[in-house]
């Protein structure tokens, strides 16, 4: 029976798959698992191995490959495909421990393979799901197996070999809304030509997913929530406040109280003016109608227009040959071609004041008459109004991405005379280039013509430019002239290209009492380049409220050279069947980084009585990547949240750092905001209005390479039971624990502010506003934030650690006396995840984020670390028939910025919990039917910080959903 299926974690149970147990083959065959490169008969794998078959990927229905890993305990879950931003729609990753998807090394069939963006993630949808045979799946560092980047581990798709005839699939999805619909086709061929000395295997396939908004999900009713500002307004300037007895005079009218000098204005359907916080002062729109109101602000409910899942149409063309030269030297090719396209649309983006569009004059005719009265008692009448627009007024922001990856892989493998040893020589080259368009953003240039026009535009657009009528209105009649004439379509293009060269030699050394030593060894030479044109637009500043940003490229290359070697040291002992020895060294030279050297050490050990012992110990790297070196400054949102979730700006009086009854040090930061700029006069009236600012991001061409720490050690236990119910149980404990040193991070605006008060009670005692933290803030002469710096750089570290469990049991009924009922099949796995640090600077204290949900420091589109991850599935197989249950739990989190502070009444999320139903039906040998349910009982994902929002990845946002597939060879 081979060890390493036994030792490894079948996830092939886990979702849908067969037993966990591999059954035994009458031919000894050398096998080269995920984690070395030395082939070996009965291999046993040193790190903890999970092993996804065909029939678990399948048995999704019609979808993305990450909706099978986002599943599975051992992986954070990866969305890109439900947020509030067009980055990485429609890419699909894979991230191992919540490390990132840039620490997850993914392969094809032991080979790097083209990376899909300048990050150098691998992205899921080019790799031919028609193809796949399994998936392995190890912890932990792989670098001097496999070079950069495998410091939380390794996703191995390993693709069909011996494929013969002709194989046609087709699958079916839907949810239970009616929405999200998706088709796949697939098409594989394979054949042999002159007795067998040619072999060819292809395959095709096409997939199509439409997309789903949040405002078909009650659960998104209120969530993501955006300033009222969004529909146009007015925000005072604090060096120019207007009149208190002019706000009491226009307010009273209205018999609606008094508003601060420094309130926030937005504008009624008549014309009328309201306050936009508390206190909200004669708001006379209907709620949700376009706004709503929460805790003590009016907000546009922004997360309704975001998708829950962005839309995709793909094509693969994967194509593999080889030739048998001589009976031991065989050339080989593969092809692989894969586009597809991918949208996002949204509701529009807003643009501040003092921005380019976030200024309009006083001698505009459309500035209502109580707002023109308001204007005019300013101590400068004259000064322009600070305004905010939304795009949403000349139609929702609409992104098309199309990708193309094309990679060519030539080589030559074969036995070496005379040796038992074996040869692998190839080259591979590969290009990606995302071409990206962009509608629904405003020309400076005619937003400037419009609003400064003596008659409204009108002699431009027909009736002319109202900029007050509100953002998510649809019933602006006459404006849609305007809207065109504003309108800026945008393009930009972003190419790769990798170029890799290798030559491994594998075999026997020489013959030791325990048995064969046996090594690999190598070079390899790879080269990477990254290039991004955006469009001249961006460039010189001609929309808004798009990112400026410019061109840029650059590359990078690496040698190296590379050995492992297997001793056996011990065999046929008491208590040491057999006790093996796996060492391995990499030394790479990066022409930006210089020689770096990554090693391993570790130990298979079998005790007897079926119990084994593994572990080791594994120093990886991974060099900065194209994106972090040459990434360009970009402007961008970045997202801060509401105060009155905890959130927002720490100046606003209504936070809880300036709250003295929640925070002892209110005074301190009182003093810290009039540091940074706040003025005097509003200090104590101080609100932001917003949920994001302006973000600055860059590479940074200095960085050095992470350095990471592995360990992983467990124990396996293979059932030596002779009994039929005992025979088939198997189970394994596994510990790991990765430290990241130097690691590459961005701080975001949350965590920088943050940290600037002090909130965590250790990154700012003394609250000195020349702290590394707060030299990050920029505000503006109304004391709001206009650039909050979000720099690349090598940070500190991250360190985490847990324990995977899994038991696999299989029986057949008849053995517990039911007869000829079919049999059972049992998998579980339970993750503990005891800790997820993270240092933000050298010196600074480790934060531990286990248990909690929020961070997204470390992969943005993965918040939420539970203690403890819950995955069962129970199967029953009667001829023909199989069906399968499978269970998923997650743990309850507590909101995440309650790390380091004390006494946090945010609120978390509860533990929720999923069943999933598949079953296939095998008609004949060809033909087999399979279908299933997804969230049976139509859970909800679990909200967070009360307003709708949660994990987009993590927790099932399309909720039940149905699919159906065939598959008939020929």
């Amino acid at each position: 029976m081979r060890l390493n299926v036994i030792c490894g974690a079948s996830a092939l149970a886990l979702l849908w798959g067969g037993a966990a147990v591999a059954q035994e083959s009458a031919e000894v065959e050398e096998i080269v698992v995920t984690g070395s490169r030395i082939a070996r008969t009965d291999y046993v794998a040193e790190s903890p191995i999970v092993t996804v078959g065909a029939d678990a990927i399948a048995a999704r229905g019609p979808a993305t490959l990450d909706a099978t890993f986002n599943q599975m305990p051992q992986f954070a879950a990866s969305n890109a495909n439900s947020g509030s931003s067009p980055a990485r729609q429609g890419r699909n990753n894979a991230n191992l421990r919540g490390l990132g998807i840039q620490r997850t090394l993914v392969l094809i069939d032991g080979r790097r393979t083209q990376p899909s963006d300048a990050l150098g993630a691998v992205d899921l949808n080019t790799i031919t799901p028609a193809l796949v045979e399994n998936v392995e799946i190890i912890t932990g560092g792989a670098s001097a197996i496999y070079g950069s980047d495998a410091i939380a581990g390794v996703v191995n798709f390993k693709l069909k070999r011996d494929f013969e005839g002709l194989e046609l699939d087709a699958s079916y999805g839907i949810t239970d809304r009616n929405d999200a619909e998706a088709v796949s086709f697939s098409a594989t061929f394979g054949a042999g030509a002159n007795d067998d000395r040619g072999r060819i295997v292809a395959a095709v396939t096409y997939f199509d997913r439409q997309g789903a908004y949040r405002d078909s999900r009650p659960f998104f009713e209120r969530s993501g929530f955006a300033s009222a500002l969004q529909g146009g307004g007015f925000v005072s300037a604090a060096s120019n406040l207007p009149s208190q007895a002019v706000l009491n005079t226009v307010f009273g009218r209205y018999g609606a109280g008094t508003p601060a000098r420094n309130a926030s204005f937005g504008v009624n359907r008549d014309g009328t003016i309201f306050t936009t916080a508390a206190p909200i002062l004669n708001l006379r729109y209907p709620d949700d109608d376009p706004y709503v109101t929460y805790e003590d602000r009016v907000v546009f409910p922004l997360g309704n227009t975001l998708p829950l899942q962005t839309p995709i149409e793909r094509y693969t063309a994967f194509v593999r040959g080889s030739y048998d030269v001589t009976d031991d030297v065989e050339a080989y090719f593969q092809f692989n071609h894969m586009h597809y396209d991918s949208a996002y649309s949204r509701a529009g983006w807003s643009a501040g004041s003092g921005t380019p569009a976030g200024l309009i004059p006083v001698t505009n005719p459309f500035i209502p008459a109580d707002l023109r009265t308001i204007l005019a008692s300013r101590p400068n009448p004259n000064a322009p109004a600070n305004f905010v627009f939304s795009t949403s007024r000349i139609g929702r922001t609409d992104y098309q991405f199309a990708y193309d990856l094309n990679e060519t892989v030539l080589g030559v493998k074969g036995k070496v005379p005379f040796r038992d040893w074996t040869f692998d020589v190839y080259g591979s080259y590969g290009t990606t280039k995302t071409n990206e368009t962009s509608s629904g953003f405003v020309n400076i240039a005619a937003w400037n013509t419009l609003v400064n026009a003596a008659d409204g535009g009108a002699s431009i657009c027909p009736g002319g430019f109202n900029p007050f009528i509100p953002a998510a209105l649809e019933d602006t009649p006459g404006q849609e002239g305007c809207y065109n004439f504003l309108n800026r379509n945008l393009k930009e293009t972003t190419e790769l290209t990798q170029q890799i060269v290798e030559g491994s030699l594998q075999g026997g050394l020489l013959a030791l009492p325990a048995g064969q030593v046996r090594f690999a060894a190598g070079a390899s030479y790879r080269r990477a380049t990254y290039e991004y044109a955006p469009d001249n637009a961006r460039v010189y500043n001609e929309v808004w409220p798009v990112q400026l940003t410019g061109p840029t490229d650059g590359s990078y290359n690496v040698r190296e050279i590379f050995a492992e070697v297997f001793v056996p040291v011990l065999r046929d002992l008491p208590f040491i069947d057999e006790l093996n020895l796996d060492l391995a060294l990499r030394h790479s030279d990066y022409n930006l980084v210089g020689g770096v050297n990554t090693y391993k050490a570790s130990v298979d050990w079998a005790l007897g009585a079926g119990l084994r012992a593994r572990g080791g110990y594994q120093r990886a790297i991974r060099a900065p990547s194209l994106g972090e070196l040459y990434a360009p400054p970009e402007r961008a949102s970045a997202a801060l949240g509401s105060t009155a979730i905890g959130a927002g700006d720490p100046c606003d009086v209504g936070g809880r750092l300036r709250n003295a009854a929640l925070n002892p040090n209110a005074a301190q930061v009182r003093g810290l905001c009039l540091a940074q700029g706040v003025g005097a006069s509003i200090i104590d009236i101080y609100r932001f209005a917003g949920s994001s600012v302006g973000g600055l991001a860059s590479g940074n061409e200095a960085l050095e390479e992470e350095k990471a720490n592995t360990i992983t050690a467990g124990l396996v236990w293979q059932s030596r039971f002779d009994t039929p119910l005992l025979r088939r149980l198997s189970a394994s404990v596994d510990y790991y624990n990765i430290e990241v040193e130097d690691a590459i991070g961005v701080i975001t605006a949350q965590v920088g502010l943050s940290r600037c008060f002090n909130a965590d009670g250790q990154s700012n005692p003394t609250y000195d506003p020349t702290n590394f933290y707060c030299s990050l803030t920029e505000r503006n002469a109304n004391g709001g934030i206009e650039t909050q710096r979000q720099p690349t750089l090598n940070l500190a570290a991250y360190k985490t650690s847990g324990v995977d469990v899994q038991v696999d049991w299989g029986f057949d009924l008849a053995d517990i006396g039911l007869g000829d009922s079919g049999a059972l099949s049992f998998n579980l796995i339970v993750t503990r995840l005891l800790d997820y640090k993270i240092q933000n600077l050298a010196g600074a204290p480790f934060l531990d984020y286990a248990g909690t949900i929020g961070n997204s420091q470390i992969d943005s589109g993965a918040i939420g670390f539970p203690d403890w991850k819950v995955a069962l599935t129970s199967g029953w197989r009667k001829g023909p028939l199989e069906v399968r249950l499978s269970y998923r739990w997650n743990d309850s989190m507590s909101h995440y910025s309650a790390v380091g502070v004390a006494n946090s009444t945010l609120p978390g999320v509860k533990t929720r919990q999923y069943f999933d139903l598949a079953a296939s039906y095998q008609f004949d040998e060809k033909t087999r039917l399979r279908a299933g349910v997804q969230n049976l009982l139509d859970e909800a994902p679990p909200g967070w910080v009360g307003q709708g929002a949660t994990d987009l990845a993590l927790y099932d946002l399309l909720q039940r959903r149905y699919s159906i597939g065939l598959t008939r060879r020929f």
